[in-house]
């Protein structure tokens, strides 16, 4: 409820003041055509009195609505020109035999209600005087008992009725502050709960997303769109729970996931939320001794603990530059957001986990079979469309099977994993590498054509041969080779099968002619 709207519940002042002269202008239209005239009396001047009524009546109306004089102003020219009028009809109508004295008593009464107790004291005042005076010539002995009852009685409406405005006025402005303050709470309460309900939702969005940066992309999205938090970043606790990460951070709009994660000292108020389980909230930073800062400027903060199956994974931080920004329903609010993050960042950790496990070969840790077709028909299809050169590398251990023989199974694994680590040093980032099957391994070059495909397969090959394998499996004097075939596209083969068979072909080549070689096909 708006703050004016209090006095609607009741008539304005305008209204009621035509409305009390209209029936004042009707009493005394009754009065000239029905009663009687005392002696003496002109029937015009009545008339008169009753035109200057309606005249004023007029003009007040029009100033009203036209002039920018103030209202106060207006009622206190027509109360000075009603006791005149009064004054002046009572004295016409029989002086102080005249009914109308009583009808000093509706402008005392209400300029003492509207204008207060001191504006009605002192329009009694002067009604008590203008009456005297209006029917002086008359007064006598045997009526001066009656004259202080009839003034008594407007004394009594101006100190009653401005009295009770007062308290009145007071109670209804009690009554304003009261609805301001209501209306302000209705109005938090209706905001919080469409906040409660937008962040509910979103949040349930949260657990479907199974990519960690976007999961980092839409914290920060509810925590600028929608409690529009000037600053507010997510830290992540590292697996020797030692620091914390920052991850993503958003200030002002400005929203930035970090590739390399800045570490934290676990020290500040996000470490307290981490060593506490519990929201920190600090409306003066200037009090902190241990404040690390994360917003220039910043003058409160705000950390909650991000928990997911009961540990914590990091803190969502939020800061401002504004003293004692955050209030105990942005603690509510950021607390169920940092729930429901610190969930949807462990799903998403957990769904890599098992897309890895699904992709990664257990016993090296490169890809696997599976991951190896689908990345080579992303790539084959990529070349096609693009006129770009792809080139494979196929490689197989030399009597790997004699190996395993003549020192087990374990010794045979520890030169797999030798292997793999001899490549990944000699080939690109950007190139695959992959666990074909057994002891065969296979890597996708993207972009490189068949004669720089032979000399990374001879490097490769070379640095297998020179490889000191009794270092990591304690048998000293251990060597082993590698037989490599390579083919590239579209030099060879049409579609993803028949690139896989050509270099195949090649390694058996390479087998064929006395291993430890490198074919091209």
């Amino acid at each position: 409820m708006k703050r004016g709207s209090f006095r609607s519940l009741f008539p304005r002042e305008e209204y009621f003041f035509i409305i009390t002269r209209i029936i004042t202008v009707l009493v005394l239209l009754a009065w000239i055509i029905f009663a009687g005239k005392p002696e003496g009396f002109l029937p015009i001047f009545s008339w008169v009195i009753l035109s200057l009524f309606f005249l004023h009546l007029a003009v007040f109306s029009l100033i009203r609505k036209k002039s920018s004089i103030a209202i106060a102003t207006l009622y206190r020219l027509t109360f000075w020109l009603d006791i005149v009028f009064i004054s002046f009809l009572i004295h016409a109508s029989g002086g102080i035999h005249s009914s109308f004295f009583v009808f000093y008593y509706l402008p005392i009464s209400f300029s003492a209600y509207y204008m207060g107790l001191q504006t009605g004291i002192i329009l009694a005042f002067i009604s008590s005087i203008c009456y005297v005076l209006a029917i002086l010539p008359q007064l006598s002995a045997p009526l001066l008992p009656e004259l202080p009852v009839r003034l008594s009685v407007g004394w009594f409406f101006a100190l009653s009725i401005g009295v009770f405005s007062k308290h009145f006025k007071h109670s209804g402005s009690k009554l304003l502050h009261l609805l301001d303050t209501l209306n302000e709470r209705t109005t938090e309460l209706e905001r919080t709960q469409i906040q409660l309900e937008t962040i509910y939702e979103t949040s349930r969005s949260l657990g479907e997303i199974h990519n960690l940066d976007e999961v980092f992309v839409e914290v920060n999205n509810i925590a600028d769109n929608i409690l529009g938090y000037q600053m507010c970043s997510i830290l992540l606790l590292d697996n020797e729970k030692q620091n914390l990460e920052l991850a993503a951070k958003v200030i002002n709009g400005t929203k930035k996931i970090f590739k390399n994660p800045q570490k934290i000292s676990i020290k500040g108020v996000s470490g307290r939320a981490v060593e506490t389980g519990r929201v920190v909230r600090i409306s003066d930073l200037t009090t902190m001794n241990n404040y690390i800062p994360g917003l220039e400027d910043a003058k409160s903060e705000m950390a909650a603990p991000m928990i997911a199956r009961g540990k914590i994974v990091g803190v969502l931080n939020a800061e401002s530059t504004k003293l004692a920004a955050f209030s105990e329903r942005d603690e509510k609010l950021f607390t169920i957001l940092a729930a429901s993050a610190g969930m949807a960042i462990e799903n998403a950790r957990l769904h890599k986990r098992i897309s890895d496990l699904t992709m990664t070969d257990d016993l090296t840790g490169i890809y696997n079979y599976r991951y190896f077709v689908q990345r080579l028909e992303e790539e084959k299809r990529r070349a096609a469309r693009y006129d770009l050169p792809l080139s494979l590398i196929m490689l197989d251990l030399d009597w790997f099977k004699k190996t395993n023989d003549t020192y087990g199974h374990e010794i045979g694994n520890i030169v797999l994993k030798e292997i793999v680590q001899v490549v990944v040093s000699c080939i690109r980032d950007t190139d695959t590498f992959c666990r074909y099957g057994g002891e065969e391994f296979i890597i996708i070059l993207p972009q490189t054509i068949s004669s720089e495909a032979c000399v990374l397969a001879e490097r490769i090959r070379a640095e297998v041969e020179n490889h000191d394998f009794g270092i990591a499996t304690g048998i000293p004097g251990l060597k082993i080779t590698v037989s490599v075939g390579t083919t590239s596209f579209p030099d060879n083969g049409l579609s993803t099968m028949e690139l896989v068979q050509t270099v195949d072909m090649a390694l058996y080549r390479a087998k064929g002619a006395g291993k430890n070689m490198v074919c091209t096909v």
